[in-house]
């Protein structure tokens, strides 16, 4: 089965931008929409529950994890910006 094929892309679009909050926010509440999000996606597909313990968490991994994709992005992203001018330039 693919990611795809279990939510769309704007609930993940929800889940990268309520990790953003997380990030950003001292507010606890913006964490726990994150592992509100983990534990209905679980749910929903009959998977385990994201994991809370002192030696792990599934949210703070799923935040980290998101926060790279989209530096990763837009890395990306002005990259292609970048090259476009360059060869226009030419």
């Amino acid at each position: 089965m693919l990611p795809s094929s279990l939510y769309s892309p704007s609930d993940w679009a929800e889940l990268f931008t309520l990790c953003a909050k997380a990030k950003e926010s001292t507010d606890l509440a913006h964490y726990r929409q994150v592992t509100a999000w983990l534990t209905e996606y679980s749910k929903t597909h009959d998977l385990p529950p994201p994991e809370e313990t002192n030696d792990w968490s599934d949210t703070r991994y799923v935040i980290q994890e998101a926060l790279m994709f989209l530096d990763k992005f837009a890395e990306n992203h002005l990259d292609d910006f970048e090259n476009r001018k360059r060869s226009q330039n030419k």
